[in-house]
């Protein structure tokens, strides 16, 4: 049987499929229109009213064509409701549809051409046109789809429908072939909606027509306000064209209203609708309604030129066009790539300097360019010609977002890339950013890097299940150029971040925190740059608006001055400010039990073993019903065979990562031993000898008889000969084997310590 689908899977064209780079009216078109009318007062005056601004229409011909549509951005001149907008032919006023107004200064409107032959102007701005003088739309042809803001009804009611369609919000509106929509052609946001198709039919011939439909979810086809055709509810759509599915009625030669109501629940609505003439037997052969049926042909849609107002005769213009976008992995907000080219008078831009204000903190130079978005938003665009000293500016409010019909993944319209891009996101200043913008700088950089990641070790936690399980990526480069190039895009991000963070003057915690979480463990682990990561922190801290987000940042930067920089004492305050924040710790789960392990490494730091025992004890309790202890087993064992495995292959940001984690999930598995030893062989491959020390010293406050006290102790010997404490290291070790004598690195102790007695004197 015939599928729906494929039988009617044309497109709606996008508006920068319609109108953009068609050309612009001239400069003798431009100075035709000038010099026609009286002066200047008579050229922006029409029907006894008088407007600010005048775009020409590039029509010179209708060629049997009824209806204009056009499409053009008005610099906030314009009401929302349309009120002071006409399109005139000479002198006559013609009737106009308002089809959609916004995003931004976005207007699409219809005109209607009678008699007239122009020259078609639009004119704008200023004080509303009376009503009174509008004339009335007459004009049958052409098949024009409407979308509104989704409302609550009985999707099993077309009369509910109808009401709530006429009382929601418009969103948008168009001619278009056919009924046929895949998903809201005017979204900015994905979500729920209505539409409706609304035009008058011309049957050829009287006779049997038979009619369906097919969508997700409910639709209702009418002719002459009857319903013909129906699919009621919430469903998928049909996509075959079974028996019992069409719905035969007579129609006579003639015109006949045609409207078809459809309501979308989620943004995935589908509405198709076909016929048959003439059907025959139960076979179904249906076909998409002909879009000469609605008159289709009488549908033109001219060029609109750039701009002049009553005290500037050329005025700069633009045309946008949205390339596509880049995804990135496990973000839903995609980089938007738009093309900008100068439209404005040739008189204007001769011998002039074109500069472009992208409305993200970005600039940008010449005729035409290409410019990332890092993500989907309504932005002021402002170009600005310079010419022999003299700007002229000309700003517009436009929504940059994903093309409403994806790209064809063949020849000029090839789906974008991340290494598309790069080259430009390159040349950003990243202290004009937002915060939004700057986390997606960042993770566009961090995405790349992971692309020279290479495969886990076999039995490690991979937070990524498909990466881990995909074939090992840049196979063909050696593990030495492959990371190489890793370090190189988490330089990149880092300094992007750095940059961003610490010169620019970003808000919105969630967006921070996320930038911080992502950028602070790449200075801190993979760079050892502990310094970076604290300034990061503590630099953004006073941009922080709520009480928990700065109470984490306060406990991070104390994280890192007790754990990496040994500095106790700047660790307390900001331990101290973090509980003022908190008022009670052990009410917040994670920020409570980071706190709790902190006052625990604290006090292990200074001696105090009973008061560093229940801190970390209480840590464990806030964490510990996360997980069961089946779970909790599991995943103890499965951080330390990854952090072995990330240890042994030299990955120590990994390795840290690791440990971290295992710190914030497991705190109390300080006290048995195992991770403060894995935390000293990481800080040891660091190169980073005190503080193994620090954490030799921190265990035996804690658990002095831990079996893992002897092999750390006897890694912080050898830290102190590293860094020549020498007297310091032979006490280590003659405590070691002193206290621990049925140790089994008794004997490489020994050997250690007659290593150095027999050495030279320390010098003092």
């Amino acid at each position: 049987m015939a599928r729906l689908k494929d039988k009617f899977a044309c497109r709606l064209t996008s508006m920068s499929d319609r109108w953009l780079f068609r050309g612009i009216a001239s400069l003798t078109f431009i100075t035709v229109c000038l010099m026609s009318r009286g002066g200047q007062a008579q050229l922006f005056r029409r029907a006894g009213h008088e407007f600010s601004f005048l775009r020409p229409i590039d029509l010179a011909a209708t060629g049997g064509a009824t209806v204009g549509v056009v499409e053009f951005y008005h610099h906030g001149q314009i009401d929302q409701q349309g009120k002071n907008v006409v399109v005139a032919a000479g002198n006559e006023v013609l009737p106009v549809r308002i089809l959609q107004m916004g995003p931004g200064d976005f207007c699409r409107l219809a005109f209607q051409m009678t008699t007239a032959r122009g020259p078609f102007e639009i004119l704008y701005g200023g004080d509303a046109f009376p009503d009174d003088r509008r004339p009335k739309w007459t004009a049958q042809e052409g098949l024009l789809l409407e979308i509104r803001e989704y409302k609550e009804c009985n999707l099993n009611s077309f009369q509910s429908v109808k009401a709530a369609f006429e009382s929601a919000r418009p969103i948008g509106a168009d001619y278009v072939p056919t009924v046929f929509h895949a998903g809201n052609p005017f979204a900015t946001v994905p979500g729920p909606y209505m539409s409706r198709y609304i035009g008058v039919m011309q049957i050829p011939k009287t006779g049997t027509y038979g009619f369906y439909t097919s969508s997700q979810d409910c639709s209702f086809l009418l002719i002459d306000g009857k319903i013909v055709a129906e699919a009621p509810g919430r469903h998928p759509p049909e996509y075959q064209a079974r028996p019992g599915l069409r719905r035969d009625v007579q129609l006579t030669a003639g015109p006949h209203q045609f409207e078809y109501y459809h309501v979308a629940t989620s943004e995935v609505g589908v509405a198709v609708a076909a016929w048959e003439v003439e059907p025959r037997g139960n076979v179904p052969a249906p076909v998409p309604i002909p879009p000469d049926v609605f008159r289709d042909s009488s549908i033109v849609r001219p060029a609109v030129g750039p701009p002049m107002s009553q005290t500037q005769r050329f005025l700069p213009d633009f045309r946008v066009n949205v390339l596509g976008t880049v995804s990135l992995p496990e973000n839903e907000i995609p980089l938007v790539v738009a093309e900008f080219r100068d439209a404005s008078p040739p008189a204007l831009v001769s011998s002039a300097r074109i500069d472009w204000e992208f409305g993200d903190g970005q600039t940008g130079q010449g005729p035409s360019l290409v410019h990332v978005f890092l993500r989907p938003g309504l932005f002021t665009i402002k170009q600005t010609v310079t010419r022999a000293g003299r700007p002229f500016e000309m700003p517009q409010r436009i929504w940059i977002g994903p093309p409403p019909v994806p790209p064809r993944e063949t020849g000029k319209n090839k789906p974008l890339r991340l290494d598309d891009v790069l080259s430009i996101l390159d040349t950003y200043n990243p202290a004009a950013l937002d915060a939004q913008s700057l986390l997606q700088m960042v993770q566009a950089y961090l995405t790349k890097a992971d692309e020279y990641l290479p495969p886990p070790p076999p039995d490690t936690v991979f937070v990524d299940e498909e990466q881990a399980a995909a074939p090992a990526q840049k196979s063909t480069i050696d593990p030495k150029t492959r990371e190489s190039e890793r370090r190189k895009y988490l330089m990149r991000a880092l300094e992007v971040a750095r940059d961003g963070l610490l010169n620019g003057k970003q808000t919105g915690d969630e967006e921070l925190l996320r930038l911080l979480r992502l950028v602070a463990p790449i200075a801190r682990d993979v760079f050892a740059d502990s310094g970076l990561a604290l300034n990061l922190w503590t630099g953004v801290l006073p941009r922080l608006q709520t009480d928990p987000a700065r109470a984490e940042a306060h406990l991070v930067a104390g994280d890192i001055q007790l754990n990496d920089l040994l500095a106790p004492a700047e660790a307390k305050k900001h331990l101290d400010a973090a509980e003022k924040l908190l008022q009670n710790p052990s009410r917040h789960e994670s920020l409570g039990a980071l706190w709790y392990r902190l006052q625990g490494e604290l006090a292990a730091s200074e001696g105090r073993q009973d008061e560093a025992v229940k801190a970390l004890q209480q840590a464990e309790q806030l964490v510990a019903a996360r997980r069961n202890e089946v779970e909790r087993t599991a995943w103890r064992g499965a951080r330390s065979r990854s952090t072995e495995q990330f240890l042994r292959s030299g990955e120590l940001d990994r390795a840290a990562a690791e440990l971290r984690a295992w710190s914030n999930d497991f705190p109390l598995d300080i006290v048995e031993g195992y991770l403060p030893l894995l935390w000293g062989k990481y800080w040891f491959a660091r190169g980073r000898y005190e503080v193994v020390t620090a954490l030799a010293d921190r265990l035996l406050v804690l658990n002095p008889y831990s079996p893992y006290i002897e092999e750390l102790l006897l890694l912080s010997a050898q830290a102190d000969v590293a860094l020549k404490r020498v007297d310091r290291a032979k006490a280590t070790l003659e405590s070691l084997l002193k206290d621990y004598p049925g140790s089994p690195l008794v004997g490489e102790a020994k050997q250690l310590l007659d290593k150095l007695q027999s050495a030279a004197p320390e010098r003092k």
